[in-house]
Protein backbone atom coordinates (compact mmCIF):
# COMPACT_ATOMS: atom_id res chain seq x y z
CA UNK A 1 0.00 0.00 0.00
CA UNK A 2 1.80 3.09 -1.24
CA UNK A 3 1.29 6.28 -3.21
CA UNK A 4 5.00 6.62 -3.88
CA UNK A 5 5.53 5.60 -7.52
CA UNK A 6 9.30 5.29 -7.12
CA UNK A 7 8.93 3.06 -4.07
CA UNK A 8 6.24 0.99 -5.82
CA UNK A 9 8.40 0.50 -8.90
CA UNK A 10 11.36 -0.50 -6.77
CA UNK A 11 9.28 -3.08 -4.88
CA UNK A 12 7.76 -4.38 -8.12
CA UNK A 13 11.21 -5.00 -9.60
CA UNK A 14 12.36 -6.62 -6.36
CA UNK A 15 9.35 -8.97 -6.21
CA UNK A 16 9.59 -9.81 -9.90
CA UNK A 17 13.22 -10.82 -9.40
CA UNK A 18 12.16 -13.08 -6.50
CA UNK A 19 9.28 -14.55 -8.58
CA UNK A 20 6.77 -13.16 -6.07
CA UNK A 21 3.41 -11.69 -7.12
CA UNK A 22 2.73 -8.14 -5.97
CA UNK A 23 -0.56 -6.20 -6.00
CA UNK A 24 -0.50 -2.46 -5.34
CA UNK A 25 -3.19 -0.31 -3.73
CA UNK A 26 -2.97 3.36 -2.76
CA UNK A 27 -5.51 3.63 0.07
CA UNK A 28 -6.31 1.81 3.31
CA UNK A 29 -9.88 1.18 2.17
CA UNK A 30 -8.73 -0.44 -1.06
CA UNK A 31 -6.41 -2.72 0.89
CA UNK A 32 -9.21 -3.86 3.23
CA UNK A 33 -11.51 -4.54 0.29
CA UNK A 34 -8.78 -6.51 -1.52
CA UNK A 35 -8.25 -8.66 1.55
CA UNK A 36 -11.92 -9.65 1.48
CA UNK A 37 -11.56 -10.90 -2.07
CA UNK A 38 -8.02 -12.31 -2.17
CA UNK A 39 -5.54 -14.18 -0.02
CA UNK A 40 -2.10 -12.63 0.49
CA UNK A 41 1.07 -13.97 2.06
CA UNK A 42 1.94 -10.60 3.57
CA UNK A 43 1.39 -6.85 3.45
CA UNK A 44 3.91 -4.07 2.76
CA UNK A 45 2.63 -0.71 4.02
CA UNK A 46 4.14 2.70 3.26
CA UNK A 47 3.42 4.95 6.21
CA UNK A 48 3.96 8.02 4.02
CA UNK A 49 0.71 7.16 2.20
CA UNK A 50 -1.44 7.92 5.25
CA UNK A 51 -1.21 9.02 8.89
CA UNK A 52 -0.22 6.95 11.89
CA UNK A 53 -3.75 6.76 13.34
CA UNK A 54 -5.20 5.38 10.09
CA UNK A 55 -2.33 2.91 9.88
CA UNK A 56 -2.89 1.63 13.41
CA UNK A 57 -6.67 1.45 12.89
CA UNK A 58 -6.26 -0.52 9.67
CA UNK A 59 -3.69 -2.90 11.13
CA UNK A 60 -5.99 -3.56 14.08
CA UNK A 61 -8.85 -4.19 11.67
CA UNK A 62 -7.04 -6.66 9.41
CA UNK A 63 -4.72 -8.37 11.89
CA UNK A 64 -7.21 -11.12 12.78
CA UNK A 65 -7.73 -12.09 9.12
CA UNK A 66 -4.15 -11.74 7.85
CA UNK A 67 -2.11 -14.78 8.80
CA UNK A 68 1.13 -13.37 7.50
CA UNK A 69 3.65 -10.61 8.08
CA UNK A 70 2.62 -6.94 8.23
CA UNK A 71 5.65 -4.80 7.36
CA UNK A 72 5.52 -1.02 7.71
CA UNK A 73 8.03 1.18 5.88
CA UNK A 74 8.84 4.65 7.21
CA UNK A 75 11.89 6.93 7.10
CA UNK A 76 11.36 8.58 10.47
CA UNK A 77 9.59 7.22 13.54
CA UNK A 78 10.23 7.88 17.20
CA UNK A 79 10.06 5.18 19.87
CA UNK A 80 6.50 6.13 20.92
CA UNK A 81 5.22 5.68 17.38
CA UNK A 82 7.02 2.37 17.02
CA UNK A 83 5.46 1.13 20.25
CA UNK A 84 2.00 1.99 18.93
CA UNK A 85 2.62 0.07 15.73
CA UNK A 86 3.92 -3.01 17.53
CA UNK A 87 0.91 -2.94 19.86
CA UNK A 88 -1.25 -3.04 16.72
CA UNK A 89 0.57 -6.34 15.95
CA UNK A 90 2.78 -5.00 13.15
CA UNK A 91 5.69 -7.38 12.62
CA UNK A 92 8.40 -4.90 11.60
CA UNK A 93 9.00 -1.18 11.07
CA UNK A 94 11.59 -0.80 8.32
CA UNK A 95 13.47 1.91 6.46
CA UNK A 96 12.21 2.47 2.91
CA UNK A 97 15.74 2.27 1.55
CA UNK A 98 16.40 -1.12 3.18
CA UNK A 99 18.75 -3.11 0.96
CA UNK A 100 17.08 -5.84 -1.08
CA UNK A 101 19.63 -8.43 0.03
CA UNK A 102 18.38 -7.83 3.59
CA UNK A 103 14.68 -7.48 2.74
CA UNK A 104 14.45 -10.87 1.04
CA UNK A 105 15.70 -13.03 3.94
CA UNK A 106 13.68 -10.88 6.37
CA UNK A 107 10.43 -11.58 4.48
CA UNK A 108 11.32 -15.26 4.06
CA UNK A 109 12.02 -15.59 7.78
CA UNK A 110 8.72 -13.94 8.76
CA UNK A 111 6.81 -16.18 6.35
CA UNK A 112 8.60 -19.23 7.77
CA UNK A 113 7.50 -18.24 11.27
CA UNK A 114 3.85 -17.86 10.23
CA UNK A 115 3.88 -21.15 8.35
CA UNK A 116 5.23 -23.08 11.31
CA UNK A 117 2.99 -21.29 13.80
CA UNK A 118 -0.04 -22.21 11.67
CA UNK A 119 0.98 -25.87 11.54
CA UNK A 120 1.44 -25.90 15.30
CA UNK A 121 -1.99 -24.33 15.85
CA UNK A 122 -3.63 -26.89 13.57
CA UNK A 123 -1.92 -29.78 15.37
CA UNK A 124 -3.15 -28.43 18.70
CA UNK A 125 -6.74 -28.07 17.54
CA UNK A 126 -9.20 -30.79 18.50
CA UNK A 127 -12.74 -31.25 17.26
CA UNK A 128 -15.41 -31.50 19.94
CA UNK A 129 -18.97 -31.80 18.68
CA UNK A 130 -20.27 -30.58 22.04
CA UNK A 131 -18.58 -27.24 21.38
CA UNK A 132 -20.24 -26.71 17.97
CA UNK A 133 -22.24 -23.47 17.96
CA UNK A 134 -25.95 -23.66 17.33
CA UNK A 135 -26.65 -22.03 13.97
CA UNK A 136 -30.10 -20.76 13.12
CA UNK A 137 -32.18 -22.07 10.21
CA UNK A 138 -32.34 -20.45 6.80
CA UNK A 139 -33.62 -16.88 6.54
CA UNK A 140 -35.87 -15.73 3.69
CA UNK A 141 -35.89 -12.14 2.41
CA UNK A 142 -38.20 -11.95 -0.61
CA UNK A 143 -36.74 -14.44 -3.09
CA UNK A 144 -33.41 -14.42 -1.26
CA UNK A 145 -32.58 -17.31 1.04
CA UNK A 146 -29.70 -17.11 3.51
CA UNK A 147 -28.35 -20.36 4.95
CA UNK A 148 -25.97 -19.51 7.85
CA UNK A 149 -25.09 -23.16 8.44
CA UNK A 150 -23.91 -23.79 4.88
CA UNK A 151 -22.71 -20.17 4.40
CA UNK A 152 -24.81 -20.03 1.24
CA UNK A 153 -27.13 -17.48 -0.37
CA UNK A 154 -29.60 -18.09 -3.19
CA UNK A 155 -31.81 -15.77 -5.19
CA UNK A 156 -34.88 -17.33 -6.82
CA UNK A 157 -33.24 -20.72 -6.26
CA UNK A 158 -29.94 -19.76 -7.90
CA UNK A 159 -26.81 -19.65 -5.76
CA UNK A 160 -25.14 -16.24 -5.49
CA UNK A 161 -21.38 -16.05 -4.96
CA UNK A 162 -20.45 -13.75 -2.06
CA UNK A 163 -17.14 -13.02 -0.40
CA UNK A 164 -16.77 -13.95 3.25
CA UNK A 165 -17.32 -10.41 4.48
CA UNK A 166 -20.26 -9.84 2.10
CA UNK A 167 -21.94 -12.92 3.57
CA UNK A 168 -21.18 -11.85 7.14
CA UNK A 169 -22.59 -8.39 6.47
CA UNK A 170 -25.76 -9.81 4.90
CA UNK A 171 -26.21 -12.30 7.76
CA UNK A 172 -25.75 -9.54 10.34
CA UNK A 173 -28.36 -7.38 8.61
CA UNK A 174 -30.69 -10.39 8.40
CA UNK A 175 -30.33 -10.93 12.16
CA UNK A 176 -31.59 -7.36 12.60
CA UNK A 177 -34.35 -7.33 9.98
CA UNK A 178 -36.32 -4.10 9.93
CA UNK A 179 -33.82 -2.28 12.14
CA UNK A 180 -31.90 0.74 10.93
CA UNK A 181 -28.21 0.07 11.54
CA UNK A 182 -25.59 2.80 11.38
CA UNK A 183 -22.28 2.27 9.60
CA UNK A 184 -20.59 2.26 13.00
CA UNK A 185 -22.89 -0.54 14.22
CA UNK A 186 -22.16 -2.56 11.09
CA UNK A 187 -18.41 -2.04 11.48
CA UNK A 188 -18.61 -3.25 15.07
CA UNK A 189 -20.89 -6.17 14.30
CA UNK A 190 -19.17 -7.47 11.17
CA UNK A 191 -15.56 -6.25 11.28
CA UNK A 192 -15.31 -6.02 15.05
CA UNK A 193 -14.14 -2.41 15.17
CA UNK A 194 -15.63 1.06 15.01
CA UNK A 195 -12.84 3.04 13.39
CA UNK A 196 -13.03 6.67 12.41
CA UNK A 197 -12.87 7.09 8.65
CA UNK A 198 -13.56 3.45 7.77
CA UNK A 199 -17.31 3.72 7.04
CA UNK A 200 -16.49 3.68 3.33
CA UNK A 201 -15.76 -0.04 3.73
CA UNK A 202 -19.40 -0.62 4.69
CA UNK A 203 -20.67 1.40 1.72
CA UNK A 204 -18.53 -0.61 -0.70
CA UNK A 205 -19.76 -3.95 0.64
CA UNK A 206 -23.41 -2.83 0.63
CA UNK A 207 -22.98 -1.74 -2.98
CA UNK A 208 -21.55 -5.16 -3.89
CA UNK A 209 -24.47 -6.93 -2.19
CA UNK A 210 -26.97 -4.80 -4.10
CA UNK A 211 -25.22 -5.53 -7.40
CA UNK A 212 -25.42 -9.26 -6.72
CA UNK A 213 -28.86 -9.55 -5.11
CA UNK A 214 -31.18 -6.67 -5.99
CA UNK A 215 -33.08 -6.71 -9.30
CA UNK A 216 -32.09 -3.06 -9.73
CA UNK A 217 -29.12 -2.02 -7.62
CA UNK A 218 -30.00 1.66 -8.16
CA UNK A 219 -33.49 1.08 -6.74
CA UNK A 220 -33.01 -1.49 -3.98
CA UNK A 221 -36.12 -3.10 -2.53
CA UNK A 222 -34.67 -5.08 0.39
CA UNK A 223 -31.28 -3.55 1.26
CA UNK A 224 -32.29 0.08 1.61
CA UNK A 225 -30.60 3.28 2.72
CA UNK A 226 -32.16 5.35 5.49
CA UNK A 227 -30.70 8.73 4.68
CA UNK A 228 -28.77 10.26 7.53
CA UNK A 229 -28.90 7.08 9.63
CA UNK A 230 -27.63 3.97 7.88
CA UNK A 231 -28.94 0.79 6.23
CA UNK A 232 -31.90 -1.53 6.73
CA UNK A 233 -32.79 -5.00 5.44
CA UNK A 234 -36.52 -5.52 4.97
Amino acid sequence: MTKDQTFATDLAHFCHHQHWDLDRVTTATALVVNLEQNSYTGILWDLAATNLDTTIATMTLIRHQQNGPLLVFSPNLDDRQRRKLFRAKVDDVLEKDLAHDVLRPLIEQRCWLYQHATVADEDATTNDDDDEPIIEDRIKIGDWEIDPKKVRVTKAGQEVSLTRKEFQLLAFLADHQGQVLSREQLLNGVWGYDILGSSRIVDIHVSHLRDKLEDDSQKPVHLTTVRGFGYKLE
